[in-house]
């Protein structure tokens, strides 16, 4: 009997302890999204406005299941560097708006479209082409 309420406690308790880290974290990482190292009183409502109940039931579930949700907590940062790889700096870069503009430029020459279409859009839209198939794109607005 007493091996039965022991075991049942220390379920409880590390249910309690993990739900309570995971609140912790979520309340943290909403807190400090976007890298603002400094917690105002604005943000702080609205974390208790809009975000404290989703956040307090993940930590219900995870503390329930807490056998399973530990591991996961200990494991996630080395499963974030090594797995998904967000160790390397370079790895969620944005690319160059540059050469964004430039290869966008290059399909719309490639495709005829935009400042590089040939057409009017009444010639694009009407009837058959040169080589007797129809138009099937659709005029674009």
């Amino acid at each position: 009997m007493v091996l039965c309420l022991g075991v049942v406690a220390g379920y409880l308790l590390g249910g309690l302890l993990t739900a309570r880290a995971v609140f912790r974290r979520g309340r943290e990482r909403f807190l400090h999204r976007n890298g603002t190292r400094a917690v105002d009183a604005r943000r702080v409502r609205t974390f208790e406005r809009q975000e404290r109940q989703q956040t307090e039931a993940f930590a219900l579930c995870s503390g329930a299941l807490w056998p399973v949700a530990l591991p996961v907590l200990l494991l996630h940062r080395l499963v974030g560097s090594v797995a998904l790889d967000r160790g390397r700096p370079g790895a969620a870069a944005r690319p160059d708006p540059g050469a964004v503009a430039a290869r966008i430029d290059e399909l719309e020459r490639e495709l005829r479209l935009g400042r590089h279409g040939g057409a009017g859009p009444a010639e694009r839209c009407s009837g058959p082409r040169a080589g007797g198939a129809p138009n099937r794109r659709a005029r674009s607005v």
